[in-house]
């Protein structure tokens, strides 16, 4: 059985607090980053855009009845999109493949908490939060549409 947002946010939090430093977090996020496999370009289209992110951030939902499945990609902007790739990674690692009522149940402010705002420029910040509240629209849609 797929582990449950609380345990992946815990062991999310353990990664964290093992940081020294700001350095060590964002060498993971870009770690993260790398070894995103990115999704089939087929499935780009502008209704898929996060709105709000220096870098053109692609957010895929599919849902089978049960869970929401996602598949991210991120494109250059006017930065360098390793950092957005790495964060749209560790938003999926916590809410792929989780049913819309577990997302939903919740507090997305679990990246406050592990540092993720200390450090992102305004841009980023905000295109990561348009991300997660993304996520969190996806996930009342298909909670609505499981309860027909």
């Amino acid at each position: 059985m797929e582990d449950s947002i609380q345990e992946r946010q815990d062991s999310l939090r353990k990664t964290f607090s093992n940081f020294k430093d700001a350095d060590g977090k964002w060498e993971f996020l870009l770690g993260l980053a790398r070894n995103h496999k990115g999704m089939d370009p087929s499935l780009k289209a502008e209704k898929f855009i996060i709105q709000g992110c220096a870098s053109t951030m692609y957010l895929v939902p599919s849902f089978n009845g049960k869970t929401i499945h996602f598949e991210m990609d991120v494109e250059g902007g006017t930065t360098n999109p390793l950092i957005s790739r790495g964060l749209g990674a560790l938003a999926l690692q916590i809410y792929n493949d989780q049913t819309p009522a577990a997302i939903l149940s919740v507090d997305p402010e679990f990246f406050r908490d592990i540092g993720l705002n200390v450090g992102l420029s305004p841009t980023r910040s905000n295109g990561f939060a348009s991300l997660v509240k993304q996520i969190y629209l996806y996930a009342r849609v298909f909670d609505a549409i499981s309860k027909r």
